[in-house]
C-alpha cells in the first residue's frame, strides 16, 4: 500500500474508532415502573416457592422423626413390661372391728324398750318410765300444782307422787306453756302446764319437757312421747329395760 492510501485510510479509522467509543459510553435505557413491579413480583413468588418446598420438607421430616420415636418408646415398654416382674400387693393393715352394744344402733340412736328406768334430775331419783309413741308429748305424774311468780316470769310448783313413792317429792320449775290434751276415753280437752326437766336415760342426759298431769292412777308416773323419741331413740316394743338402770350423775365439782 502506497502512502497515499495509507493517508486517506488514517482517517476512517479513527473516525470508526471514535464512533464505537462513544456508543460504548451511552447509559443503559431507564427501567419504567411496570417492568419493575413485574421483576419484583417474580423474585417474591420465587422466594415464596423456595420457603413452601423447604417448609414441606421439614414437616415431612419432623413427622417421620416423631412417629419413629413413638416406635420406640412402644418397644421399649413392652421390653420392660417382659423382663420386670409382677408388683406384689401391697400388705394391708388388718381391719378392727367396732364392737356396737347391743343396746344402740350403729347410727348411735339408743334402742329402747316398751318400758325403761329414767333418772329425774329435779329430785334425784329413778323411776319407770312407759315409752308411748302414740302420744306426742311427754307428761309427769303430779298432784298439788300451784302457778306462781319468781323474778317476774311464772313457774309452777307440783308434787310427784305415785304408787309406789314413799313420800311427795317437791318440784318447782319455770312454766314454759300451757297445751290441750284431749284423751282417747274423754270428749272435752284438758288444759295442762307444761315443765321443761332434765332426764338421763342410758347414756343420754337430755333436757324434755314434759306436761304435768295426776298419773297415780296409771302404771308408770313418767311417761315418753315422741318429742322426746325422734332423732334419738328407736322403739323395739319386743323389749323392756333395754337401757339398764341409769347412773347416778356425778356432783360437780365447785
Amino acid at each position: 500500500m502506497n502512502k497515499a492510501a495509507l493517508s486517506l485510510l488514517m482517517p476512517l479509522l479513527l473516525s470508526a474508532c471514535a464512533s464505537q467509543t462513544a456508543l460504548e459510553e451511552l447509559p443503559p435505557p431507564p427501567v419504567t415502573g411496570p417492568e419493575l413491579s413485574a421483576a419484583l413480583a417474580g423474585q417474591e413468588a420465587r422466594l415464596l416457592s423456595a420457603m413452601e418446598q423447604q417448609n414441606t420438607r421439614l414437616n415431612s421430616n419432623h413427622h417421620a422423626f416423631m412417629a419413629a420415636l413413638q416406635q420406640d418408646i412402644r418397644n421399649l415398654k413392652k421390653q420392660l413390661v417382659a423382663v420386670q416382674p409382677p408388683a406384689e400387693p401391697e400388705p394391708q393393715a388388718p381391719s378392727i372391728p367396732v364392737e356396737i352394744p347391743d343396746n344402740e344402733t350403729r347410727d348411735g340412736k339408743l334402742i329402747v324398750g316398751e318400758t325403761e328406768d329414767v333418772w329425774m334430775d329435779a329430785v334425784n331419783d329413778v323411776f319407770p318410765a312407759r315409752i308411748d309413741t302414740g302420744a306426742t308429748t311427754s307428761s309427769l305424774s303430779a298432784q298439788d300444782i300451784t302457778e306462781f311468780e319468781r323474778d317476774g316470769k311464772p313457774w309452777v310448783s307440783f308434787n310427784m307422787a305415785h304408787e309406789g313413792v314413799e313420800e311427795k317429792l317437791p318440784v318447782e320449775a319455770p312454766l314454759v306453756r300451757y297445751v290441750r290434751i284431749r284423751q282417747a276415753s274423754a270428749e272435752e280437752t284438758e288444759r295442762r302446764p307444761v315443765v321443761q326437766l332434765t332426764l338421763r336415760l342410758g347414756r343420754l342426759s337430755e333436757k324434755t319437757e314434759f306436761t304435768l298431769t295426776d298419773r297415780s292412777q296409771m302404771t308408770y308416773p313418767v311417761l315418753l312421747g315422741r318429742e322426746f323419741l325422734k332423732d334419738i331413740a328407736v322403739v323395739d316394743i319386743a323389749r323392756r329395760n333395754v337401757q339398764g338402770k341409769p347412773r347416778r350423775p356425778k356432783p360437780s365439782s365447785e
